[in-house]
């Protein structure tokens, strides 16, 4: 009974050890700065929202948080950094939907995968819009679309890429609006817009940090969004949904995901901080003025929900197109 009664008290007290050590690394956390690693260069929409990002949570958390860009391959090459990074909460990345929604789709052989990572909370969301050259003689999306259709040749759109959201999105619109379309690839946005401006390419599809801009200096023409509801920054546009098609929505979500195995307490004070940055007028009104809405999840467990359900729904959409990547 005593040898019993023993081993129940060690046993408690080692228990009790775990807990100390874990509350411990939550309760001095962070030790160090806290590096949000964006997988696209500088001065992109990505990299804008991480840095509005890096100074509300280093408000949130008292603490010192970084932004350091790793871009190239379809932010394959920062979603592999980060899940090999120490496992302590300092080295975040700052994923778009296409990390963990699309990439496992498209990737023969992918450097990580979804269980390498320990979600920690949606941090944005922002819509998409097609856009058109101001050459062409249309008002809207119906109007395209008859013109595609007695076009003769396939629609030329602008991509930063293939295999990213903007040639996912454009093979998609292709199909569903029942007009062919082809290609061209670039190295960014700024590198399409000319283009589009010139009338060298017919279309493109941006996300509303893009669109917005480009609609207020009508450089281009905003034919749709692919929202549920009218951008307030671009009322006059209709959605998707009103010229009917109601099936083409398309929003990107940016989210903070850890190492995983990285202690639980951890990730709780880091998602309390993305609420508390999330939640302040000041983050929420910068994030607006650019198009985009800012969003927390409820929890950890949640936003890890949400990204398994938009890898669901998202491979509804890729797997039919067969793109395939090395």
């Amino acid at each position: 009974m005593a040898s019993l009664h023993r081993r129940h008290w060690l046993g408690a007290l080692a228990a009790l050890a775990a807990f100390s050590v874990v509350h411990a690394q939550a309760q001095s956390f962070p030790t160090r700065p806290i590096v949000i690693v964006v997988p696209y260069a500088a001065g992109g929409p990505t990299d804008i929202t991480a840095r509005r990002l890096a100074e509300a949570l280093a408000k949130s958390l008292s603490a010192t948080v970084v932004v350091e860009n790793r871009p190239g391959a379809a932010t394959t090459l920062a979603a592999a950094y980060v899940a090999r990074s120490p496992k302590d909460g300092h080295t975040l990345l700052m994923a778009p939907g296409t990390t963990t929604s699309i990439n496992p789709y498209l990737y023969r052989s992918l450097n990580y995968k979804f269980e390498d990572f320990a979600p920690v909370s949606q941090v944005s969301r922002q819509g998409f819009a097609i856009t058109a050259s101001p050459t062409l003689q249309v008002k809207n999306l119906q109007e395209f679309v008859a013109w595609a259709k007695a076009k003769g040749s396939p629609v030329t759109y602008g991509t930063t890429g293939t295999g990213s959201m903007t040639n996912i999105l454009g093979e998609w619109i292709g199909r569903t609006l029942g007009i062919a379309v082809t290609e061209v690839p670039y190295k960014g946005t700024s590198q399409i817009l000319p283009d589009l401006i010139s009338g060298r390419i017919d279309m493109s599809v941006d996300g509303f940090a893009s669109a917005i801009p480009f609609q207020t200096s009508g450089k281009v023409k905003v034919l749709g969004v692919m929202t549920e509801e009218r951008s307030p920054k671009m009322p006059d546009v209709g959605t998707t949904r009103e010229s009917g098609y109601p099936v083409l929505l398309a929003y990107t979500n940016f989210g903070l995901l850890a190492p995983a195995g990285t202690p639980a307490d951890v990730i709780d004070k880091l998602h309390r901080g993305v609420v508390a940055a999330a939640s302040s007028p000041e983050f929420q009104n910068v994030l607006a003025a650019g198009g985009e809405q800012a969003r927390s999840s409820p929890s950890p467990q949640q936003f890890g929900e949400f990204l398994r359900s938009e890898y669901v729904h998202w491979g509804t959409i890729v797997k039919p197109l067969n793109i395939k990547l090395d």
